[in-house]
């Protein structure tokens, strides 16, 4: 199977209208600014656009809208994670109706289910979809963990998985790519310590900076594809306190409100997530414009 993993995708974050309502006239405008950007893939529906405060109906609507406005201009992958098995199934299936390029999948948040209970998860998954499969693990997030010897059995048992976005303990990484191959990918989501990601095996990102510094990332992950880390590390230290500060004040929050700014309609987050009070917007105003 093709791996349409590539080593540098957008985390893209979804609009919302003031009301919490999910803006479809604003999809077209966000997608529009990504292709214009020559982006070379989104991920739909992830942590970074605000997947678990979205109903499942919500969340296909994003995906045919983002798709019927992208077309083939870049490829698309479709966030599925949900509580109980069968809205995830539901979303991979739309996932594949609208014609995206594969899936990134979350385990259940919260439930903290046994890795028995997990294989099931993701087998219910697997069989009600012929796409590409990333797993994704995020203790922090979710309070699970998918152990090593889980993952390696269900990418066997299930070939359509073939890539791993980890969050949680990188440093099992490289063993796990020997004995997975190369045809299998593991990618990172921090921008922040990327570098120290790419030593420690890892073969990209979806980047959350993407979205507001997309030349700039893009450009530090193929330093560090073509393995020139001294010049990546410079290159990452000139971003360093924007990062820093759109992180410390809360990502997606300061993401929308740089691209609204920059003449891009993001729209608002969902409560309880919040705007950006008149001292952080004069923060962001200071360090992205001075």
């Amino acid at each position: 199977m093709h791996n349409p993993f590539l080593s540098y995708s957008i985390a893209m974050v979804t609009p919302f209208n003031e009301d919490g309502d999910l803006d479809k006239g604003s999809i077209q405008e966000l997608v529009d600014y990504y292709v214009s950007k020559q982006a070379p893939a989104l991920l739909i529906s992830g942590s970074t656009g605000e997947q678990h405060s979205m109903t499942i109906q919500e969340r296909a609507e994003l995906y045919h809208e983002t798709k019927r406005h992208a077309q083939d201009n870049l490829l698309l992958y479709g966030g599925v994670a949900a509580t109980v098995t069968k809205d995830a199934v539901i979303l991979a299936r739309e996932a594949e109706h609208a014609k995206l390029d594969a899936i990134m999948l979350g385990f259940p948040p919260y439930v903290r289910p046994t890795q028995a209970e997990a294989y099931n998860y993701v087998k219910a998954v697997c069989e009600a979809t012929t796409l590409p499969i990333m797993l994704y693990n995020n203790p922090p997030r979710n309070g699970f963990n998918l152990e090593v010897d889980m993952l390696l059995k269900l990418a066997h048992d299930y070939p359509q998985i073939i890539a791993l976005k980890e969050a949680g303990n990188p440093d099992h990484v490289k063993s796990t790519k020997e004995q997975l191959g190369e045809g299998f990918k593991v990618l990172s989501g921090f921008d922040a310590s990327i570098i120290d990601y790419y030593e420690k095996g890892y073969e990209g990102i979806t980047s959350i900076m993407g979205n507001i510094m997309l030349e700039e990332i893009r450009h530090i992950i193929k330093l560090l594809d073509d393995q020139n880390r001294d010049q990546a590390t410079i290159e990452l230290k000139k971003i360093s306190e924007k990062i820093n500060l759109i992180f410390q004040i809360g990502a997606i929050k300061t993401i929308k409100f740089i691209l609204t700014r920059q003449g891009i309609n993001a729209g608002y987050c969902r409560e309880p997530l919040g705007k950006l009070t008149l001292d952080e917007q004069e923060q962001v105003i200071r360090t992205f414009w001075p």
